[in-house]
């Protein structure tokens, strides 16, 4: 009877939890379970194939064999000091993550065995990656940042589901 007591008020506890994951006020989006990596947002979601793959640098297929997390604390405020010079009176952490792909077909970009794909973390739709999982990735070259990034308006995708884009992506490649 305990035992039953306990799992009654445990396990709405765990759903709750697993259903509210926050990082830095990003939901992180179980890529295992939803057929895009990214949220949809305005303007996305009617794209084809053809679009993603016209629109990307990289299109490839691999695995995450490593995730890099990098932190540095960064003046966000300044003030007047007793100078009369501008100084940081305020700091907050600037975190930044790469996700190591070890690469299995490459559609699109230069032959490599692993790509470095940046995390951009100021964007509330970047995907995160999991560790030993596999990804058709649509990527864009960097542009503050040597490496490429996620597309989130692309069809960037879980191997799970990437069978049919897989198709289309050959397709136009035979073209």
């Amino acid at each position: 009877m305990k035992n039953i007591f306990l799992y009654l008020i445990m396990f709405p506890l765990i759903l709750l939890g697993q259903s509210n994951q926050y990082n830095e006020g990003r939901i992180l989006i179980d890529s295992i379970h939803s057929k895009r990596l990214c949220i949809e947002y305005f303007g996305t979601g009617n794209e084809t194939i053809q679009q993603f793959f016209e629109e990307s640098d990289y299109v490839f297929t691999g695995k995450v064999v490593e995730i890099i997390t990098s932190e540095k604390i960064e003046p966000s405020d300044y003030g007047t000091g007793a100078d009369g010079k501008l100084v940081p009176i305020s700091f907050e952490p600037n975190l930044k993550y790469w996700d190591i792909i070890k690469t299995d077909k490459i559609y699109k970009g230069k032959e490599k065995d692993t790509i470095k794909i940046h995390s951009r973390n100021f964007s509330g739709i970047t995907p995160f990656l999991m560790l030993d999982k596999e990804y058709l990735i649509y990527a864009k070259k960097g542009e503050i940042q040597e490496s490429p990034y996620i597309d989130c308006g692309g069809g960037s995708c879980h191997m799970k589901y990437a069978e049919d884009n897989i198709t289309e992506i050959e397709k136009i490649l035979r073209k």
